[in-house]
């Protein structure tokens, strides 16, 4: 890794076919990709996650000697141009330019003309940055500099890897970015959009990072696209010790991983990254040989950034302090990391150290072996809850092993949230059947929540209305099959029993066709989640007072609701027995409706395939067939069975 000098780049560039096609063979599509994708070879090609949408299953292809790519899931598809235009939103000749400089081919690059893309806006502001980052590496390095160059070496930091991370320093006074050159109110515009100056109450411009050592913040891509400035000791007590760039139309804190760029390369290779806290904790553990190291850029951990970083490995080690912050922190991170089905495992440093102040004392050597000790995140979360004292009492146990079960249900792989389970039962001499019992209400109360905001979501977007406007009349395409309308019988009989059998089959109420019915389960579900009660008939009416073929619909359906009802009760079954075969026949009612639509997925993957000859098309929606039928199986065998 070559060392990050932030000046900026004004070369321009000239494009010609001749010159595309020069880059275009010195260029390997393979390499560009997996700069982004974590590719594996399948015969002749390579195949993995989709960068441009998400999916559990690989189905972006890359045709190597063919130099193209092609998504079988979203339909993306390209060349290495048109790929590293969508990754990493740039133009045409900015990503011309940007191969050429791999491949080692100069050409200048004309003016473009026309309207401004969003790329282009962006430029000035990216260029703004890279100014000021050049500003800051040469005052570092300079008489202003002494001080803050004083306290990086009390710090142990070489200039190899204040180089690689392009630190500078801030002065102040007449020393100052604002004050050391000539700035027209457009450039002043430009700077503060950027977020490097700040404008005061009276008007006036001042420098945002002044008197503080800077850490340019660069994207995964290799632009600056913000900064952090960490004040010098010796300054006022009251000033905050850091200060970092506000979000900007080019910085945005949630999708930024400070230290990425440098690291990338190494995470790729090692196939795991150390998560760390701060700026300074990034160079340190660098500086001691493991490259592979990384931190939120001035935030908590998030899912964007945890979705940036799964391009490159889904292993993390997260590494935090043993103070009352670190620790709340490694429990915020355990979990949102393992939700975004991250392999995750964890390193609490001593009391009182940082990774910093750690590998000063005890040097690389010391952080290989915390790196060899490292625990699971069942270890690392029950050691942090025994250090709240709740495992001191019966109560607190069970508290504490439910946060446990809790944090385990985050998981989205079943299988691995069933070894998770074991590992709690044997660690704590329970049974796993209990535990597995918690963790099904656990993740049947999340599941009810997710399909809840998926209600939501869908009524949103076919009504393009608030919730209450939604049941305007709409052509129905085609009369409701039997599964739907005995799906809909149940919920009217029973919202809350229904609305469970169908979470437990994990059943998207979209699959269902018949837009009237579709439209009464929206309305029972909401009223379930909202109010805890199932809308009554009256209610429902009321709902669809201007649509009289849903009003018939539900009367109709009501009718066979009561007459199913008068049956149970001549029968004289317990409401028990009422409440079990209710839920049988909406668990077998959706198993059903999503047999059928399989069956028609699987009748077009069949035509689809005798319609293909290209080798990787063919192998793809082989797969995809052999899926499906085996999920169609599963369910024709759910629908024969009775429900545990």
């Amino acid at each position: 890794m070559h060392p990050v000098i932030p000046f900026p780049d004004n070369s321009e560039v000239r494009t010609s076919d001749d010159i595309v096609e020069r880059v275009r063979n010195a260029t390997s599509i393979v390499d560009v990709v997996s700069e982004h994708v974590r590719l594996r070879k399948r015969g002749r090609n390579h195949i993995g996650l989709c960068p441009f949408h998400t999916e559990k299953t690989p189905s972006f292809n890359v045709v190597e000697d063919k130099g193209i790519f092609k998504c079988f899931g979203c339909g993306e598809s390209g060349d290495v141009f048109s790929f590293l235009m969508k990754i990493e939103g740039l133009t045409f000749p900015e990503a011309l330019a940007k191969l050429a400089k791999n491949a080692g081919i100069d050409y200048v690059r004309t003016e473009r003309t026309g309207e401004q893309s969003s790329e282009d806006k962006a430029e000035p502001l990216i260029g703004a940055c890279r100014e000021f980052a050049a500003f800051c590496y040469r005052a570092l390095r300079s008489d202003q500099g002494s001080s803050a160059r004083e306290y990086l070496q009390t710090r142990q930091f070489s200039e190899e890897i204040l180089k690689k991370f392009g630190v500078g320093f801030a002065p102040d006074g007449n020393a100052s970015f604002l004050h050391s050159q000539e700035i027209s109110n457009k450039t002043l515009l430009i700077y503060e959009q950027a977020g490097i100056i700040s404008r005061g109450e009276n008007g006036e411009y001042y420098d945002r990072f002044r008197n503080r050592i800077i850490f340019p913040i660069i994207n995964q891509t290799g632009r600056i696209v913000g900064f952090g400035g960490r004040i010098l000791p010796a300054m006022h007590k009251e000033l905050a010790k850091y200060v970092n760039s506000p979000e900007t139309p080019i910085y945005h804190k949630s999708y930024i991983l400070y230290g990425l760029f440098q690291a990338k390369e190494a995470i790729r290779k090692l196939d795991y990254a150390i998560m760390v806290e701060g700026y300074a904790d990034v160079l340190a553990v660098s500086q001691a040989g493991f490259e592979n190291v990384i931190a939120a850029a001035g935030t908590s951990l998030t899912t964007d950034q945890l979705n940036l970083l799964r391009r490159y490995t889904k292993t993390i080690v997260l590494l935090f302090d043993a103070d009352l912050a670190g620790k709340n922190a490694a429990l915020r991170g355990i979990e949102l990391a393992l939700a975004a089905d991250f392999d995750v495992s964890c390193i609490v440093l001593p009391p009182g150290e940082d990774p910093d102040s750690y590998l000063r004392k005890e040097g690389a050597e010391g952080f290989e072996r915390q790196l060899a000790q490292k625990t699971s995140f069942i270890e690392t979360k029950a050691r942090l809850l025994k250090e709240q004292g709740l495992f001191e009492s019966p109560e607190g146990a069970a508290r504490a092993i439910r946060s446990l079960v809790e944090t385990i249900a985050k998981v989205p792989d079943a299988i691995k949230q069933e070894l998770y389970i074991r590992c709690i039962a044997e660690r704590f001499q329970l049974m796993e059947s209990t535990l597995l019992t918690e963790l099904r209400k656990i993740t049947g109360r999340e599941r009810r929540e997710e399909v809840r905001k998926k209600v939501e979501t869908s009524i949103r977007q076919e009504s393009g209305s608030p919730l209450d406007n939604h049941f305007a009349s709409r052509p129905m395409d085609a009369a409701p099959s039997p599964a739907e309308l005995e799906l809909l019988r149940t919920f009217l009989e029973n919202t809350a029993v229904a609305y469970k059998a169908i979470i437990d089959l994990d059943f998207d109420i979209s699959l269902i066709e018949n837009e009237y019915v579709k439209s009464v389960l929206f309305t029972c579900i909401r009223s379930y989640e909202e109010n805890g009660e199932a809308p009554n008939v009256a209610i429902l009416l009321e709902a669809f007072r201007d649509d009289e073929a849903v009003r018939k619909l539900i009367i109709d359906t009501s009718v066979a609701v009561e007459k199913i009802s008068e049956e149970w009760e001549n029968a004289q079954l317990t409401q028990l027995q009422i409440e079990e075969r209710l839920a049988q026949s909406a668990h077998q009612s959706a198993a059903v409706i999503m047999s059928d639509v399989l069956e028609k997925k699987l009748k077009k993957l069949q035509q689809d395939i005798r319609q293909v000859t290209d080798e990787i098309a063919v192998n793809t929606i082989m797969e995809d067939i052999l899926a499906t039928a085996q999920q169609i199986k599963d369910l024709k065998s759910l629908r024969m069975q009775q429900m545990p």
